[in-house]
């Protein structure tokens, strides 16, 4: 037999699998509407019983718009920075969603099946894709709720109900344009155009939208706004969203409806370029993607958060790495921080981001300490943001309490680990948000928290050990009896998972409150002693953590 020279293309079969599976798929349609339905009823008793009262005060905030506060003129003068940072972000995380899912997804049954067959790419593909345009536009609208309740609750969307109705409007106008936008371009990012390297920056992105919103603070302490905030609106589509709920809370932006056409048209041409790009996303990455969907949903459905990460991080290439190289120790001793302190430089954007969350902390506590009377909710913040960097610096701890065989050669009994394990994050914290929170409290005139902003750190940190060292979610803990908001399991499981963060953050709310509102140096001493004694049963649960751990 003989070769023929010319490459002879596969006949197109696209109809006829499509009619195949139309027919295999028979009744399934009802099948999915039902599930959908159900799904939806879920989610109703969910928010129905857990955030009903939110959706009754945004509802009686839209009908009855309060009074302008205080602080109202000076969230006015940072809207237009707020605003922008927020639609940023927004974009930022369609991109970065784009590394690991994307808006252009398939079954792993169809990705295995019916990519090696000649169906036309585009008729696969492209109805996913325009399905993902619609759901996030429609998820980017609810989100605008978010901003419009924030601005309310400040007073700047006065002047009537349908002012109000108006504001709202706007906002939820914006988010969704701002959802197309960002699913068009990470269409193209998963189908590897060259916005595909602005993912590699999301640190980056992110670090920039922050330090944009502290240069318009320090701008408007200046007397800067006008100048900073025009700059702004005009930066970008994250500005030109930002410009029509400005100029509706009573602040400068003349040419909104221009900016909204802007919006517009920048959010069509991104949703049909993704439109022409979703069809050219290659076989590997959609295989690849399937694999990390399944795996990442069978660790939802078994409650394992770690395997969620360790399918994430393999999906998106991990963390950056660098290539960096500490002395080892002459003292064994020191074997363990060395090895903790290695592999925290050697992932500079795991580091990056405890520094950013700590820097967080930070202001939010010097805000606290600024208004005492209002100090709760950024204390609450400046918490939960220092134990999220404490987390991400025990990292290595996290390994050991994963594998226990990891650390058997090392000249330590195990549960010791907990005390070694909490040496480089208390470091590092203390440098990077300790040392700075200690010059503010000179400089303002509140030295005496000096010495609970340090046994805070210390509590953080053992607070996330605690969370470290749990080990695997255990087969009892999903019996349980109905009741009347879900089964008992739920509570149990959920506690299993929050320990650290439950005994860490929330007594700690408490005694910083004291000690911050009270401007007394006794209640700051009491505070102190009781955090260190908080600290030192949270390390005692730590390391009895860790011998159940590893006697099983």
């Amino acid at each position: 037999m003989a070769a023929s020279p010319i490459a002879v293309a596969p006949p197109d079969s696209t109809e006829a699998t499509f009619a195949l599976l139309r027919e295999l798929r028979r009744g399934r349609a009802r099948k999915q509407a039902a599930n959908f339905v159900y799904w939806l009823y879920v989610t109703g008793i969910v928010v129905l019983c857990y955030g009903g009262w939110l959706v009754a005060a945004i509802v009686r905030a839209l009908r009855h718009p309060p009074a302008p506060t205080a602080q109202a003129p000076m969230l006015l003068r940072a809207a237009p920075a707020g605003l922008s940072v927020l639609a940023l972000l927004l974009v930022l995380s369609l991109l970065w969603d784009a590394r690991w899912r994307g808006p252009v997804t398939l079954a792993r049954p169809t990705a295995d099946w019916l990519l090696d067959t000649p169906v036309r790419r585009d008729r696969l593909l492209r109805p996913r894709y325009r399905m993902s345009v619609l759901t996030w536009m429609l998820a980017g609208a609810a989100f605008g709720l978010v901003p419009t309740a924030l601005l309310l609750a400040a007073g700047l969307g006065g002047g009537g109900i349908g002012h109000t109705l108006r504001l709202a409007g706007a906002l939820m106008l914006s988010t969704a344009l701002l959802g197309g936008l960002g699913t068009g371009f990470a269409a193209l990012t998963q189908a590897g155009s060259g916005s595909a390297r602005l993912v590699r920056l999301g640190p980056a992105v992110a670090l920039a939208a922050v330090v944009l919103a502290v240069v318009a603070i320090l701008a408007a302490a200046a007397g800067l706004t006008a100048v900073v905030g025009t700059v702004v609106l005009w930066s970008g589509p994250w500005g030109w969203a930002a410009q029509g709920p400005v100029a509706l809370a009573g602040g400068s932006a003349p040419l909104w409806p221009l900016a909204y056409v802007l919006l517009a048209l920048a959010a069509i041409g991104a949703i049909v370029a993704g439109d022409r790009a979703a069809a050219r996303v290659p076989a590997a990455v959609l295989r690849a993607r399937a694999r990390t969907l399944g795996e990442m949903s069978a660790a939802l459905v078994n409650l394992d958060a770690r395997r969620v990460t360790t399918a994430y991080r393999t999906a998106t290439g991990s963390y950056l790495r660098a290539r960096f190289r500490i002395r080892p120790p002459r003292r064994r001793q020191l074997a363990l921080p060395w090895r903790d302190l290695t592999a925290l430089i050697r992932v500079p954007s795991r580091l990056a981001w405890s520094v950013l969350l700590s820097l967080a902390a930070v202001g939010l506590g010097v805000l606290a300490v600024r208004t005492p009377h209002a100090a709760l909710l950024p204390i609450t913040g400046a918490l939960v943001f220092g134990y999220l960097a404490a987390a991400g610096l025990c990292e290595g701890a996290r390994l050991d309490g994963d594998d226990p065989r990891r650390s058997g050669q090392l000249p330590f009994s195990y549960d010791s680990l907990v005390l070694w394990h909490a040496i480089v994050p208390c470091a590092v914290l203390a440098v990077v948000a300790g040392i700075p929170a200690a010059a503010l409290a000179v400089l303002t005139g509140n030295a005496r928290l000096i010495a609970l902003v340090a046994v805070t750190i210390v509590v953080l940190v053992a607070g996330a050990l605690v969370n470290t060292f749990r080990g695997q979610l255990e087969a009892e803990m999903f019996a349980g009896f109905d009741t009347a908001v879900g089964h008992s399991s739920s509570v149990t499981i959920t506690l299993w998972y929050v320990t650290g963060p439950l005994l860490a953050v929330a007594p700690m709310i408490a005694l910083c409150y004291a000690a911050i509102s009270a401007h007394t140096a006794r209640r700051t001493v009491v505070a102190v002693v009781l955090a260190a004694v908080l600290a030192t049963w949270l390390v005692s649960i730590a390391r009895s953590r860790a011998r159940r751990l590893k006697s099983t």
